[in-house]
């Protein structure tokens, strides 16, 4: 049985929190930004792509522009793997929840666990989830480890690229906002990706057409080698 959240915490701030259920419109730009409006199509925030040359960012920005949370992508990880910051800060101290998917390579299935940073439990267990088709638009939020309690549900839109997120009663949308993001970063790596892969794959045919030349030479000087000596045999 699914049930709404009686408490979910405000885990942004409780500025983004209303009463009622609302909807808003998630529309996804070519440059890679992505723009929230509610259903009378007033801006409500920005997400702006911010890749630097060795991290994937994002920045969550209101409606006037100002930085309300840095969503960056942590390297090195088996899992991809998100940090957010509040502002647009990187320090460890102003980490507010970190999200992360929950295999390895994900196919059609999208499952990401989210832990909030200022966990007092010495429990493992995720305070959020994420579950669904990304490529349907057909995600579902929940809080917890179990998939009861729903904070946020998307919905099918015009296209791909443009959908509805329904929003639950006391929920810190500016919250869900950011869930919504990273989901989207994972599924469309920016640029900063794609270069990074290009790179390594160079690398990888240089290193082998290096270690195939050199295995080459070697060959070559050791059968040079071996017919001095035959040679020497013969005629000595």
């Amino acid at each position: 049985m699914m049930t709404q959240p009686s408490c979910a915490p405000h885990v942004i701030s409780s500025r983004y929190v209303m009463p009622y259920e609302f909807n808003v419109i998630v529309d996804r730009h070519r440059n890679g930004d992505v723009v929230i409006t509610n259903i009378k199509k007033n801006t409500m925030f920005t997400i702006k792509s911010c890749d630097t040359m060795f991290h994937s960012q994002r920045l969550l920005q209101d409606d006037c522009g100002r930085p309300i949370a840095m969503l960056r992508a942590k390297n090195m990880t088996a899992h991809s793997r998100w940090n957010v910051f509040r502002g647009q800060s990187k320090a460890d101290s102003d980490m507010i929840f970190s999200a992360a998917t929950n295999d390895i390579i994900q196919h059609r299935y999208t499952h990401v666990n989210i832990s909030l940073a200022n966990k007092t439990s010495g429990s493992n267990d995720c305070d959020f989830q994420i579950k669904g088709c990304w490529s349907d638009r057909n995600c579902t939020i929940y809080m917890g480890d179990s998939s009861t309690t729903i904070i946020a549900q998307m919905h099918v839109g015009q296209s791909p690229e443009k959908f509805m997120v329904m929003i639950y009663p006391d929920v810190d949308y500016a919250f869900v906002v950011a869930l919504i993001a990273i989901v989207d970063a994972i599924n469309n790596p920016g640029r900063k990706e794609v270069a990074t892969n290009a790179a390594a794959n160079v690398a990888n045919g240089f290193t082998t057409g290096v270690a195939t030349g050199v295995a080459a030479e070697i060959a070559t000087g050791v059968a040079g080698v071996a017919a001095q000596v035959a040679c020497g045999f013969i005629f000595s």
